[in-house]
């Protein structure tokens, strides 16, 4: 669960450090940006220039940008925004547009949202809504390139390349400017983990020490590994991972949350205190990196875009070993009774509409997994094991993981049944919100041959889709 993630002054006029945004000779049209540091990451000095002709403005998806831009200007001519653009028709070809941002970081305690810009012991967590100005359109071409204070490191959800002076270039996707995201800087840790089909760039903030370094790189790299197991490789081929330490909330991980403003990312705020194995255990991290096999869902479809990863925490963490086959099914059975006890008088699409009141997300996103589940075991039977939820997800990422905008749940389902040849997803969801009732989940267990009385699970060998059920944790899988 988704515990529902810059006027003018030159760079050397701020002391010690520079980001760059440099172009590729093959664009056509490319956006590059300097920006420099200072030591404190709080100021932020930037230089936009851009190719041919300029573009119409200048945008920032964050509502506190504005109060945060101290000055920006072309040459000896000043620019105030308008709301939250700055307009940029004036402006002759081949320019560069130089703006200072003074971050202003949030002074809460602990996080419980989404991006935001704040202090993490002395590393800066920037919500890259706050300070980034670009052009609004998202296939504008932006490559970024960054120079840090000495020792300072900096974390970013855009892919990256090699540049010339061996600092990492990196490649702002297309995604569209208003989708948040994270860039951190600060003398934190960090670490390249490859795993099939990609590599986690992962920034621990906050310093911990060496031994709890190796720790939170080995959890991070088994859960990626377990949710690589779905289809052979992990859902996207570059991951940023942002680990922050929280003072408040129960367990390991209190809160974790999916961005993907400039690329996927995962932040994870984590109690330091707690074991190792309980990290190990805990399903956070392999439920946001299930998030993934999703592309972008809007925010009312959660049934969907909670449900599925919700469904296949459980199947993922069996499947590699990080709990038993007998504690995916009773956690699945467990989440499927609190799911029901949670307002039973909501419809799903009631539940959904007020997903934000008294704990209503159980509902929700317990519905939705118990959904999936009778999907895959009945795609599993009805095409005699050919096909399952794992070969419609791997199907959905080569079709549609590309496009750079958000999705409708109806649009989902009716791709994965197109993609599958059948009308399993759509008859069972529009099933599912014809009627008022909770998902028969005891239904589905029965016709799977699984009875889970407290820790005490029994699989029945001679039950309908027996074979289905085996397949569907089987270690190694």
């Amino acid at each position: 669960m988704t515990r529902l993630l810059s006027g003018l002054r030159t760079a050397a006029s701020v002391a010690g450090t520079a980001i760059v945004l440099c172009a590729s000779a093959h664009a056509a049209s490319v956006h590059r940006y300097e920006v420099s540091v200072h030591p404190s990451l709080d100021r932020l000095a930037v230089r936009a220039c851009f190719d041919g002709k300029a573009p119409a403005a200048l945008v920032a998806a964050s509502d506190g940008a504005r109060f945060y831009l101290e000055s920006m200007r072309v040459g000896d001519r000043a620019l105030d925004p308008s709301g939250d653009k700055v307009m940029l028709d004036a402006v002759a070809e081949n320019t560069c547009v130089d703006y200072q941002v003074k971050l202003q970081p949030a002074q809460t305690r602990a996080q419980t949202g989404g991006p935001e810009t704040r202090r993490v012991g002395s590393d800066m967590l920037t919500a890259i809504g706050d300070w980034l100005w670009r052009p609004q359109e998202s296939d504008a071409s932006i490559e970024l390139r960054f120079r840090l204070p000495s020792g300072v490191e900096v974390s970013a959800p855009w892919q990256r390349r090699a540049g010339n002076d061996g600092q990492p270039v990196f490649l702002a996707g297309a995604t569209p400017y208003n989708w948040s995201g994270v860039v951190a800087f600060g003398h934190f840790f960090t670490s390249d983990i490859q795993v099939p089909g990609a590599v986690l760039h992962v920034a621990l903030l906050d310093a911990p020490a060496p031994a709890q370094q190796a720790q939170l790189e080995k959890w991070i790299e088994h859960a990626a590994r377990n949710v690589s197991l779905l289809y052979g490789r992990f859902p996207v081929a570059s991951l940023q991972v942002v680990v922050t330490p929280t003072p408040r909330g129960r367990g390991p991980v209190p809160w974790a949350y999916v961005s993907r403003g400039g690329g996927p990312a995962v932040h994870l705020f984590i109690n330091p205190a707690r074991p190792s194995g309980e990290f190990e255990r805990d399903w956070s991290l392999t439920h946001e990196m299930s998030h993934l096999f999703l592309p972008y869902v809007v925010s009312r479809d959660a049934w969907l875009f909670e449900g599925m990863p919700t469904y296949l925490q459980n199947v993922l963490m069996a499947r590699g070993g990080a709990i038993s086959v007998e504690e995916g099914w009773q956690r699945m059975q467990e989440g499927f009774q609190r799911g029901a006890r949670t307002a039973p008088e909501l419809s799903l699409v009631r539940a959904s509409e007020r997903i934000g009141y008294n704990g209503i997300y159980l509902r929700v996103y317990w519905a939705g997994a118990a959904m999936m589940l009778a999907a895959d075991l009945q795609l599993r039977s009805q095409t005699g094991g050919k096909q399952s939820l794992d070969t419609a997800l791997e199907l959905l990422s080569r079709c549609c993981a590309s496009e750079e905008r958000r999705w409708s749940a109806q649009e989902i389902v009716a791709r994965l049944d197109e993609l599958t040849g059948t009308t399993i997803f759509g008859d069972l969801v529009r099933a599912q919100f014809e009627g008022a009732s909770y998902p028969d989940y005891e239904a589905v267990l029965t016709r799977a041959g699984v009875k889970v009385e407290g820790a005490w699970v029994e699989f029945d060998a001679a039950a309908p889709w027996a074979a289905e059920r085996d397949a569907l944790m089987r270690t190694g899988h």
